[in-house]
C-alpha cells in the first residue's frame, strides 16, 4: 500500500472532476470483467441450495447493515457529480442518470452477495474475489483489475471531502492558498494510506464506514433536511403528518444501526477477525 502512495498523491493533486471521469469509466470496464472471472467461478459447480444455511447469527446483523448500507458510498458525490455534468437535467427523472447508476450497484450487490454466500457460505471473504483459487492466473487477474479499479477511482472518492475541507480551510492561507490547497491534499491521502496500513482486515472496517459515515449521511441526514424544510410549509408533512413518520422511523433505523454496528465493528477489529 505504501507503494501506492506517490501515485495516490498524483490523483489526489486533480482539482477538477472532468478530468477524473476517464479514469472512472476505465474502472467500470476493470470492476465488470473482474467481476464477470469471479462470476465464473462462483457458478462454477454451485453446491445444492439446500446445504446452505438460510440465515447467518443474530450477532451478523449489524455487520450486515454497515456492509449493506456501504453500498451507499457514492451518495457523496451525487450533487458534485450532477454540479459538473454538462446537461445536469438528465440527472434524475427516469430512468435518469442516478436511478441508472444507483439500480445498477443494487443489482450488483445483491448478485454478489447472494450467489457469493450460496457458493462459499460462511467461508466467504471481505473480498468475494479472495475466494477463488490464488494460484491460478483469472483469479489472480480479477483480484488485479479490483484493484486497479479501486486506485483509478480513489481520485473521484477523494475529491468531495477534500471539497468541504479546503472551503473552511483556504482562509487560513492568505495568498499562499494554491500551496496550503496541496499541502492538505498531499497530508490526507498520507492519512488515508496509514489508516489502510494499520487496519488490514477489511470486512469489519467497511462495516464500520458504513456504520458510522453512511448511516448519517445516507439516511439521518437526507431525512432531518427534509423536515426541515418542509416544517413550515402549507401542508409540508402531508396528510395525516406522513412525512414526518417516515422520516421519524427512517431515522430512528439510522440511529439503530449507527450504534449496533459500530460497537460490533469495532469489536470485531479489535479482536482482530
Amino acid at each position: 500500500m505504501a507503494a501506492l502512495l506517490p501515485l495516490l498523491i498524483v490523483f489526489s493533486l486533480v482539482r477538477n472532476l472532468k478530468y477524473l471521469a476517464p479514469f472512472s469509466m476505465v474502472a467500470n470496464v476493470l470492476i465488470a470483467t473482474g467481476m464477470g472471472i469471479t462470476f465464473y467461478y462462483i457458478f462454477n459447480d454451485l453446491p445444492t441450495i439446500s446445504d446452505v444455511p438460510n440465515f447467518s447469527t443474530w450477532s451478523q446483523l449489524p455487520l450486515f447493515f454497515g456492509t449493506a448500507i456501504f453500498a451507499l458510498e457514492g451518495i457523496g458525490v451525487v450533487m458534485p457529480l450532477e454540479n459538473n455534468m454538462k446537461t445536469p437535467s438528465h440527472f434524475i427523472g427516469c430512468p435518469g442518470v442516478l436511478n441508472t447508476g444507483m439500480f445498477c450497484v443494487v443489482l450488483l450487490y445483491s448478485t454478489v452477495g447472494f450467489f457469493g454466500y450460496w457458493k462459499y457460505g460462511e467461508n466467504t471473504k471481505a473480498s468475494i474475489t479472495l475466494n477463488p483459487p490464488q494460484d491460478e492466473v483469472p483469479a489472480q487477474s480479477a483480484k488485479l483489475m479490483i484493484a486497479v479499479a479501486i486506485f483509478l477511482t480513489y481520485g473521484l472518492q477523494f475529491y468531495v471531502p477534500m471539497e468541504i475541507i479546503w472551503k473552511n480551510a483556504k482562509q487560513y492561507f492568505g495568498s499562499r492558498r494554491l500551496l496550503g490547497e496541496y499541502l492538505i491534499r498531499i497530508s490526507l491521502v498520507i492519512f488515508t494510506v496509514c489508516v489502510a496500513i494499520a487496519i488490514p482486515n477489511l470486512g469489519p472496517f467497511i462495516s464500520l464506514v458504513g456504520a458510522v459515515c453512511l448511516s448519517t449521511l445516507g439516511l439521518m441526514f437526507p431525512s432531518v433536511i427534509e423536515l426541515v424544510t418542509v416544517w413550515e410549509q402549507e401542508n409540508g408533512l402531508g396528510k395525516w403528518n406522513w412525512r414526518l413518520w417516515k422520516n421519524i422511523a427512517i431515522i430512528s433505523f439510522g440511529v439503530l444501526g449507527f450504534l449496533t454496528g459500530t460497537y460490533v465493528s469495532i469489536q470485531e477489529i479489535l479482536e482482530g477477525k
